[in-house]
């Protein structure tokens, strides 16, 4: 059974780890990418559409989700999932918030991760702000 781990919402940078205290000893992940487009309808109403994010333009909603399975009988713990999210898109705030589990951010490649309000950047001049 699949389970859906993540489903966010992004117009731009960041990469995200997500940690759960749930299934997987031998763990099956995907990662699904889709673009978000609203469709006006022959009778004036729109509808909310997805498709396979191939090609997006700027402005476009671009949807991240991760389902894994564990295939094992036992549950397992503490399972880490990266997602690397491509520098050209824009991070929507709280998209990628979801109980039972931990996300973290990234502005640094991976190299390190930590909650989105405790994301620093070192600027040119050496200071640290907030990413």
């Amino acid at each position: 059974m699949y389970r859906k781990l993540f489903s966010s919402v992004f117009l731009g940078t960041a990469a995200v780890a997500l940690m759960a205290a749930t299934p997987a000893l031998a763990l099956t992940a995907n990662q699904t990418v889709e673009r978000e487009v609203v469709v006006k309808n022959p009778d004036g109403t729109q509808t909310v559409k997805r498709s396979p994010a191939d090609k997006v333009v700027p402005g476009e909603k671009v949807i991240y989700s991760l389902n894994y399975y564990n295939e094992q009988s036992k549950p397992a713990e503490n399972i880490v999932l990266v997602m690397p999210i491509p520098d050209q898109i824009k991070y929507i705030d709280g998209s990628a918030e979801q109980a039972d589990v931990k996300t973290e951010y990234s502005v640094d490649g991976g190299k390190s991760f930590a909650p989105r309000d405790k994301l620093m950047v070192r600027l040119s001049d050496n200071r640290l702000v907030p990413a």
